[in-house]
């Protein structure tokens, strides 16, 4: 946890597994920026994505995902 001033931040690392074609990158790809495309390329090596979020409470979450 990190408090910024009187926000608090709290970390959290994501990793999705999966076997190869199976959607991990459309998944990241769909929270994180809202879209989707039907047609990715396979992703060589690691895909990183950060989402910010707020919780009902106010409190505030960064997600690292990759």
């Amino acid at each position: 946890m990190h408090r910024n001033g009187n926000e608090l931040l709290i970390n959290f690392k994501l990793l999705l597994i999966g076997d190869s074609g199976v959607g991990k990158s459309s998944l990241l790809m769909r929270y994180t920026n809202d879209c989707f495309e039907s047609q990715l390329s396979a992703t060589i090596g690691v895909d990183f994505k950060v989402k910010l979020v707020t919780v009902p409470d106010g409190t505030k979450i960064k997600l690292s995902i990759w």
